[in-house]
């Protein structure tokens, strides 16, 4: 019963277009698009970036209030489904099941028997219209109460939903207790059970799917397009994030800013920083902060003494991650400043460009939060209403502040639209046009901000960052090329890049002059270092691995080899007299030894984004809602239970991922058995008791318990991330 996306079809079209463009090769013009991993003739060929990201399963979970696709999209269920589905139901107060077969258009004149009620009941489920009749038959007040609970995340607190639905839309509690005791008779609406009092209303989750495709009109957010709109904070030049991290951490590469004692930049390089990039940002602006705080809890910049100073090794592998992985970085750091940020991207996203109101948008994000207050209550077993002030109205200013929400007004009112800066955050483009610098006979480079940010990078190393604009101006100075030489960068690696990524080539006064600087730095170089090597079937296997990718610090090209270290001086020898210029230096790996942990850091920052994809929300709502737990709502009359009825024991303890590593780090140690929960992908929930063996990384560069299964004594892997609840048992 998995819930679907209404762009999935364009974002897989998408996929399949990158896909193509990837199949060509390295050496085809598609690899300087952006999205694309092509190391531009680096002074280190890093590996690919970590591992292949899962595609974002962008699933309308209805906490992020986001419109579903439509009823026609959604495919009909199989044999395993119905199957599946049935037990569910079967689980269910019979009562309950009662109800929805007679809701979803069953016939109360002649009731069938129990297996067959629920057999006809999942079938109904399945159809496309049978769940969008039942909607469209319900009062406009109990449509409007059901989208309100589907919005807060399909469980709520009895007596605080009706008091969101009074704020809400008017009446009163008893009204609307009444409303719900409707919705509960149609079989849509349930509860727990009750304790001194107290229960939630809850939606089991085979009807939330379905409630969701039918109701897609009710859950959108209001509209709203005027000539006179005026926009508060629009800024004629707002360039992707990614453009303007690389300018301001090449900028940092540079010029290095000190800090106070307060760690506060001093005003006078304050003052410069903000003069050089006037065209981005207002002097003081939190757009500013943002950036800052960016690169530094991501490990880009670092402070080393009473300065700030770029770290090579960290940016360069962020340059290199999956446009996606870059995105939820972002999002990470935007949650920082307001709870539920990305959700609230995607919900505005979702308007196709138009102004959204700030009274609804608040009511929306008011629901999110109580939701998410309501559900942590009910695992905790605090049913009783605390007695807390609570909010009523939230601000967006952090994402205005940061650039990513153009705030508008008209009258009055105030609206919210995506920024160009958070649409392309959210779909980049593949291709914008912009895929090389122009390089002067003056020495000078301009960089427009269409190119891939590795580019800039590059640039940065090999020239001084002179201006920041809709192009970057960049000057090739003998001291640039001095410095770029001793980071790494070859003589020739330097004229191949400017060669290739200059639109009208390398002009020959500038190559001969570089030639001069570059002096005699050598054709040949050595570098002190162990070599791991694999067979070429297993090499994609190697790079993916995002455990065993920290200690891969180079990856050798056609024309890079491994020599023994014992024989350095007779190689010398031969290589001169072979007429070959021998660089007298011997390189080291890594250059800076604090750049794997660095890398290390990046990459559990990552991890911990990436986790954020997984739709973690509809399998917390599927455990909320698992049979065992769900009861009629109170004053609805029920059925005494038939006999023999399964009973679901005690279920092990709701974890989350990090607790789920202690655990199984306990259990190893104690050589003890676990019992935990496990949610496969088609969101079946197992309940297995197995002997952990070890935590590992598979190829896609997901963390998987490895253990045997007590029962059938296999050996198998399981996602972290899948494992719903576990105990270690003796």
């Amino acid at each position: 019963m998995e819930e679907t996306d209404s762009r999935a079809p364009k974002r897989r079209r998408r996929r399949r277009r990158r896909n193509n463009s990837d199949s060509s090769g390295p050496e085809s013009n598609g690899g300087q698009q952006r999205g694309m991993r092509r190391d531009l003739s680096g002074p280190t060929v890093n590996l690919p970036a970590t591992g292949q990201a899962s595609n974002r399963r962008m699933a309308l979970h209805p906490n992020r209030g986001r419109p579903a696709s439509s009823t026609s999209r959604r495919r009909r269920f199989s044999r395993a489904d119905l199957e599946q589905l049935g037990h569910y139901l079967g689980d269910l107060p019979e009562q309950y099941v009662a109800n929805l077969y007679n809701g979803l258009g069953g016939q109360p004149d002649r009731v069938p028997t129990r297996d067959r009620m629920i057999l006809l009941t999942a079938k109904a489920l399945g159809q496309k219209g049978r769940v969008g009749s039942l909607v469209k038959s319900l009062h406009q007040r109990d449509r409007q109460a059901l989208a309100i609970l589907v919005q807060c995340g399909g469980l709520a607190h009895h007596s605080e939903l009706c008091a969101e639905l009074t704020l809400s839309l008017g009446g009163t509690d008893k009204e609307w207790t009444r409303v719900l005791g409707t919705l509960g008779q149609k079989g849509i609406l349930a509860a727990t059970e009750e304790k001194d009092g107290h229960f939630f209303y809850l939606i089991p989750h085979p009807v939330m799917g379905p409630l969701i495709d039918a109701m897609h009109e009710d859950l959108r957010l209001p509209t709203f397009e005027h000539e006179e709109m005026r926009v508060l904070n629009q800024r004629p030049f707002s360039p992707p994030l990614d453009f303007s991290m690389t300018t301001l951490a090449t900028y940092i590469g540079q010029h290095p800013p000190r800090l106070t004692q307060r760690q506060e930049i001093f005003k006078v390089h304050k003052d410069e920083m903000d003069t050089f990039f006037a065209q981005l940002w207002e002097p003081d602006s939190e757009l500013f902060s943002f950036h800052i705080e960016f690169l530094m809890t991501n490990g880009m910049v670092e402070l080393r003494g009473d300065s700030l100073h770029l770290n090579r090794a960290a940016i360069e592998e962020w340059l290199q991650l999956d446009p996606e992985d870059q995105r939820d970085l972002v999002f990470h750091n935007l949650n920082r400043r307001l709870p539920s940020a990305e959700w609230v991207i995607w919900a505005i996203y979702d308007m196709a460009g138009a102004w959204v109101a700030e009274r609804p948008l608040q009511a929306l994000y008011r629901r999110w939060r109580r939701g998410e207050e309501w559900r942590e209550r009910y695992r905790k077993g605090q049913w009783a209403t605390p007695k807390t002030a609570r909010r009523e109205g939230y601000s967006f200013a952090p994402l205005t502040d940061a650039g990513v929400l153009e705030l508008g007004q008209w009258g009055q009112e105030k609206f919210y639209r995506l920024s160009s800066r958070a649409l392309h955050l959210v779909e980049p483009p593949e291709n914008e046009g912009f895929t090389q610098f122009y390089l002067t006979p003056s020495f000078e480079i301009m960089a427009p901000a269409g190119m891939s940010p590795i580019l800039f990078f590059r640039i940065g190393e090999l020239a001084e960052l002179t201006a920041a604009d809709r192009a970057n101006t960049y000057k090739i100075t003998e001291v640039s090329i001095e410095q770029a030489l001793e980071r790494g960068w070859r003589r020739e690696d330097i004229f191949e890049f400017l060669r290739e990524n200059s639109q009208i080539g390398l002009p020959e006064n500038v190559e001969e002059t570089l030639r001069g600087w570059c002096g005699q730095r050598g054709d040949v170089e050595f570098h002190d270092l162990t070599m791991l090597s694999i067979h070429r079937s297993q090499i994609r296997r190697l790079e993916t691995n995002r455990a065993i990718k920290p200690f891969l610090l180079h990856r050798f090209v056609p024309g890079l080899y491994a020599v023994d270290r014992a024989r350095m001086e007779e190689i010398k020898i031969t290589l001169s007299e072979g007429g070959f210029s021998v660089s007298p230096q011997v390189r080291a790996y890594p250059d800076d030894p604090s750049g794997v942990d660095t890398r290390k850091r990046l990459l559990d920052l990552v991890s911990d984004a990436r986790a954020g994809r997984d739709d973690t929300l509809t399998r917390a709502h599927a455990a909320d809602t698992d049979p065992s737990l769900v009861a009629l709502i109170p004053g609805t009359k029920a059925t005494p239970s038939r006999k023999g009825r399964r009973k679901k024991g005690g279920l092990p303890t709701r974890r989350s991922p990090r607790e789920i590593q202690d655990v199984v780090a306990t259990a190893i140690k104690e050589s003890s058995k676990l019992d935990m929960v496990y949610v496969t992908r088609s969101m079946e929930q197992k309940r297995l008791t197995v002997t952990p063996e070890r935590i590992a990384t598979n190829a896609q560069g997901q963390q998987v318990l490895v253990a045997s299964d007590a029962k059938s004594g296999g050996r198998l892997s399981y996602q972290i991330v899948q494992i719903e609840r576990m105990d270690a048992v003796g």
